[in-house]
């Protein structure tokens, strides 16, 4: 949250075991992916991730690759520490989102909760069971009416800034909203 500049910094190296590590490699890791989605989970608005090859060659990082590449699928030497970062995105997540909710920032609070399942997957933790306040109502709430209160939607149809109501239910898995 402190950082005002995000780097990673992948050159193109041999390992010691001899395969070619860069930022490809770089990005299958888990930690990795953990650091990059905790720069987009900052209330900062400029979360902007730079990836620097070598003294001439640096790239801003594609803005959604955290969505295309969980944490939770990354690869881990110690597979124990999925479940510890399981845990350390439910509280990073929670706190974005009660920025957002403060901040008056509808239409991101409710990309991020339509991203959930996405966030969630690989890891070992059912989105669905995540019991933290911003979060409870979004897989539990059977009624449209307060689904709908806690999205920050006024209709359960059309779609605001892209996300509707279906989208967001479907993408939680919460059924009784998706077929009510």
């Amino acid at each position: 949250e402190r950082c005002r500049w995000f780097f990673v910094l992948a050159p193109i190296v041999s390992h010691e075991d001899g395969h070619v590590i860069d930022y490809n490699s770089w990005k299958t890791r888990g930690w990795c992916r953990f650091e990059r989605l905790a720069r987009k989970l900052t209330p900062a608005t400029d979360t902007s991730v730079l990836v620097i090859k070598d003294d001439t060659t640096f790239w801003q990082a594609a803005a959604d690759q955290w969505l295309y590449e969980p944490v939770g699928c990354g690869s881990f030497t110690v597979e124990s520490d999925r479940a510890t970062l399981a845990i350390r995105l439910i509280d990073m997540l929670e706190r974005k989102l009660q920025h957002l909710a403060a901040s008056g920032s509808s239409s991101e609070y409710r990309r991020w909760m339509a991203s959930l399942a996405s966030l969630f997957r690989g890891l070992p933790i059912d989105c669905r069971s995540v019991r933290t306040s911003a979060l409870t109502n979004m897989f539990h709430v059977s009624e449209v009416d307060e689904f709908l209160k806690t999205v920050r939607l006024s209709s359960a149809i059309g779609k605001v800034h892209g996300t509707s109501a279906l989208l967001i239910a479907a993408g939680l898995g919460n059924v009784p909203v998706v077929t009510a």
